[in-house]
């Protein structure tokens, strides 16, 4: 694992070049950690900048979380510092290339992601459940209910 902070000047160049049409919204967290937003469309390409560019290659998890407006999914990396690549899904499109082809780790990630929240990821291995029982038949359990949206 690599301990060299990520050079965010070069590596918001590089998206901008990769995207020129995209307008890139950032913020930045206490304790050397920066947030990156891209639509879901540009999550697969973002992360091929990452890795190929700048040899980052360590996705630390997935989170995510129910906005009451749709998920959101945080893909955290790590160099040194943290960044998050964060995408947005609407409830009636719940679905996004998986990220295994590129960086294999993801697997286990996006199988937490999809039981509890209820993404799917395209393209991904192995997508039997991961810590729920396979004849479970609730709600994904980090979803909010009807009631709380």
């Amino acid at each position: 694992m690599s301990n060299v902070k990520f050079n965010l000047e070069a590596l918001l160049a590089a998206w901008q070049r990769a995207f020129p049409k995209l307008k890139l919204t950032m913020e930045t967290l206490p304790l050397d950690e920066v947030v990156v937003a891209f639509p879901p469309e540009y999550l697969v390409p973002a992360v091929c900048v990452l890795t190929e560019q700048f040899n980052v290659r360590h996705l630390s998890t997935i989170t995510g979380d129910d906005t009451g407006e749709g998920i959101a999914l945080l893909y955290h990396f790590w160099s040194g510092s943290g960044l998050t690549l964060r995408t947005r899904l609407p409830y009636d499109a719940l679905h996004i290339p998986s990220l295994t082809g590129i960086i294999p780790g993801a697997v286990f990630y996006e199988r937490e992601a999809a039981e509890m929240l209820g993404v799917i990821f395209e393209g991904h291995p192995a997508p039997q459940p991961l810590l729920m029982p396979d004849d479970w038949e609730g709600e994904h359990p980090l979803r909010a209910s009807a009631e709380d949206r």
